[in-house]
């Protein structure tokens, strides 16, 4: 008779082996490879007491070894591509730039020259001309600094913030742009025609550019007196390097086709959002514009 030896075996034996089961699950023992338990702790002893000799000829041992499966290398990135460049303006010599502007016999037909004119490097980035707004021969006639932002989307000059002020500045004086009676409106540009990129000041090279038009336009426009507002028209207009707040208040002239003009040099309105402190300088300005005026008439 076969004995039933489960029947035979004490419970809580079973339940410590099955305890020590458990625990080597635990710690990640899949199976057992022997039935005789085996001591770790006195086999790493074992291990650490042994000395191990380091053969003499590692390279051989080491080249002899199979290649190790290392991950693949990830292919290099494809170069970014480089932003396109606008292209750059055609060379052309001053004096062909002026024979161009005096080759023009009204305001329109100094426009579509400007807006053919490919010399001036601004007109690569900007989005369209912009020459002029107002009345042409109007007695007063005003030159900012340069199309800004809204200027360039609209193609006309002082549209923005700076021409909200300049607009109320005017019409202190009685001045309109929107008038159709010359002695109650003004004529504006800008001594460049095109925004320069990101509202820089325009360089020395790119005013010179565009100067001969300017002074076309002013010979076309025939006003009584030119406001160069800020630093960069009044220095152009002017040729000098005089700083504004030096220049602004004081009665200049300028030769043209048509004769003398007097030049009345002011802050840009543009400052005068910045620095509202200065506008008091600038009505000062205004007023010695509508005394000649008025001295005029």
């Amino acid at each position: 008779m076969i004995e039933d030896t489960k029947s035979n075996q004490n419970p809580s034996a079973q339940s410590a082996a099955a305890a020590v089961l458990q625990w080597y699950a635990d710690m990640g023992v899949g199976e057992a490879t022997s039935c005789v338990p085996a001591d770790g702790f006195q086999q790493s002893e074992e291990l650490n007491a042994r000395k191990v000799a380091v053969p003499e000829n590692t390279a051989t041992i080491q080249s002899s070894r199979a290649p190790l499966n290392r991950p693949a290398a990830p292919s290099p990135q494809a170069p970014r591509p480089v932003p396109r460049q606008p292209a750059a303006a055609p060379s052309m010599a001053m004096d062909e730039v002026e024979g161009l502007a005096q080759a023009c016999t009204s305001l329109d037909e100094l426009a579509r020259t400007l807006d053919q004119f490919d010399a001036c490097p601004l007109k690569r980035t900007a989005t369209q001309l912009c020459f002029a707004d107002g009345l042409p021969g109007a007695h007063v006639m005003i030159i900012g600094e340069a199309p800004g932002r809204d200027e360039d989307e609209q193609g006309r000059p002082f549209v923005g913030r700076s021409g909200q002020l300049l607009d109320k500045m005017l019409a202190c004086i009685d001045l309109d742009r929107k008038s159709d009676d010359p002695a109650g409106s003004v004529f504006i540009s800008n001594i460049v025609f095109w925004r320069p990129p990101g509202n820089r000041k325009p360089s020395t090279a790119e005013v010179m550019m565009c100067l001969p038009f300017v002074k076309r336009a002013i010979e076309l426009a025939r006003p009584r007196i030119v406001i160069a507002a800020g630093a960069t028209p009044a220095q152009a207009l002017l040729d000098t390097p005089t700083g504004i707040t030096r220049m602004r208040g004081s009665w200049k002239t300028i030769t043209t086709g048509i004769g003398e003009v007097d030049v009345m040099p002011t802050l840009h309105p543009s400052y005068l959002l910045r620095s509202p402190e200065a506008k008091r300088f600038a009505w000062r300005d205004l007023v010695a514009v509508k005394a000649k005026l008025l001295a005029e008439q």
